[in-house]
């Protein structure tokens, strides 16, 4: 117990809400246990973004530049390969999808590390498992933000307006972190007990990038790999973006139903996982 107080000295309110744990009532009323179970979650998230960027030379803005990075590479690459862009600038045809993406694949592979990071915390503590996944899907949505502004202003200065369609986002957005959360348990239930997996998630990501219209349009997909553009649960909610953001247009709902449908088909594997192995984590975090 001496070694969580020291690791978490200067940070009072979670220390106290991991005290909360430690004692928890199990005949205390529902409201108060989700209570804390969320002041818990909101605290390791405030953490987790603070210490992210202390002592950093740029701050919040590496929460930017690697969406900005990889647009100018994507953009490049589909430049040289004469992507159809169906009329828009390639540049924010690209960005309405990387943005989305970096979300979806930060969430997706940030959860095995948010784990091992909170090692002390599951050994010393009683804290439920399942908040660790959620503090990285929150963590990586204030990225997304920071990353969203820039992006809403690069739409405005190539003269794309804001249009009705806008209201589909916070559908999309769910749907997005729904997903990385999803595939990022699954990851985490398996990486954390053969740490070498975690270096061989970064290429099955990249294949994944591939398989998802980020560079090109989902038309094109679907003309050339039926089968991937059916089964690939990212198309619809990428596609969806840049449908709403440069088009001005709804998203596919059929696509989007097929992306909900295939994502809830995997948590009914991942999800019972996760629980089953987590409760063996602290044998080897």
């Amino acid at each position: 117990m001496q070694t969580i107080i020291s690791e978490l000295s200067d940070e009072p309110e979670l220390l106290d809400l991991m005290s909360q744990w430690s004692n928890n009532n199990p005949a205390q009323d529902r409201f108060h246990i989700w209570l804390s179970y969320w002041n818990l979650l909101i605290s390791l998230v405030s953490r987790d973004i603070r210490a992210r960027y202390r002592r950093t030379l740029l701050g919040p803005l590496w929460a930017i530049i690697p969406a900005i990075l990889a647009t100018l590479i994507y953009s490049f690459l589909s430049g040289l390969i004469s992507v159809d862009t169906e009329g828009a600038p390639r540049l924010a045809f690209t960005f309405a999808a990387t943005v989305p993406w970096t979300f979806l694949q930060g969430t997706a592979v940030r959860i095995p590390h948010g784990v091992l990071a909170n090692g002390t915390l599951l050994r010393k503590m009683p804290v439920p498992h399942q908040v660790f996944p959620l503090v990285v899907v929150l963590t990586t949505a204030f990225d997304f933000a920071m990353s969203f502004i820039v992006l809403a202003v690069t739409l405005q200065l190539f003269g794309i307006p804001i249009t009705a369609a806008w209201l589909w986002l916070p559908v999309l957005v769910f749907m997005a972190g729904f997903l990385g959360w999803t595939v990022g348990i699954g990851v985490a239930a398996f990486t954390i007990y053969r740490r070498d997996l975690m270096h061989g998630i970064q290429h099955v990501m990249q294949v994944w990038l591939i398989l998802t219209p980020v560079i090109y349009s989902a038309k094109e997909l679907e003309n050339g790999l039926q089968l991937v553009h059916s089964l690939n649960p990212a198309v619809g909610i990428i596609d969806g973006f840049r449908r709403v953001l440069v088009f001005g247009q709804s998203p596919d709902v059929a696509l989007l139903a097929n992306s909900l449908v295939i994502t809830c088909a995997v948590l009914v594997i991942t999800y019972p996982l996760y629980r089953l192995l987590s409760s063996y984590f602290t044998d080897v975090v």
